[in-house]
């Protein structure tokens, strides 16, 4: 038996396997092209200077953070003095301002060494999801009408049309329709 005929009958190398082989060079040969053009990138002298532009504004920024804290630990200091010997209203007004001022100055402190960014959530909904959901209600709805006495629908009808109308999505009374809903739900 030839070493073709064994891979021909035992190994199927023509299939799958050969276009795997062939797919895992081309990945390869990407790879070491993409390390070379970041190399060259990284290399470049237009890269560096970006580089030492946004390490400087960086460091402006750390800079100005903490010259605005002297400053406003300063003001802080002699305000404080002037409450503690007796000083007047102002006085305690204006130090409170600051404590309010170097709070902000923390916080901004805090963001910017720590990393943290402030936390946006939004909520996407899909038109279409909204509308689907509302067409099953309806249907819903409209089951449960024919399954009663016409009487009633009239009665249950009239209801649903006045406490439909006096509601807005912004008013304390669709709010409070909300709470009241949401707590009907838990029990």
């Amino acid at each position: 038996m030839t070493l073709q005929k064994f891979r021909a009958e035992q190994l199927n190398i023509k299939g799958d396997l050969l276009e795997d082989i062939k797919t895992k060079k081309r990945s390869d040969e990407l790879i070491s092209t993409n390390t070379e053009t970041r190399l060259a990138v990284s290399n470049s002298s237009e890269y560096q200077k970006k580089v030492e532009e946004i390490v400087s504004n960086e460091m402006d920024v750390a800079r100005k953070l903490l010259e605005m804290e002297k400053l406003i630990s300063a003001r802080m200091e002699f305000y404080y003095n002037a409450v503690a010997n007796g000083g007047s209203i102002k006085h305690d007004r204006v130090f409170l301002e600051y404590l309010n001022t170097m709070r902000s100055v923390m916080q901004d402190w805090k963001k910017y060494i720590e990393g943290f960014a402030d936390k946006k959530i939004e909520h996407n909904l899909n038109i279409n999801v909204v509308n689907d959901q509302l067409k099953i209600v309806k249907e819903v709805v409209l089951e449960v009408l024919k399954d009663m006495d016409p009487s009633l629908v009239l009665i249950f009808m009239e209801k649903l049309n006045y406490r439909m109308s006096g509601l807005k999505h912004d008013s304390p009374e669709y709010n409070q329709y909300l709470i009241e809903v949401s707590d009907a739900e838990e029990v």
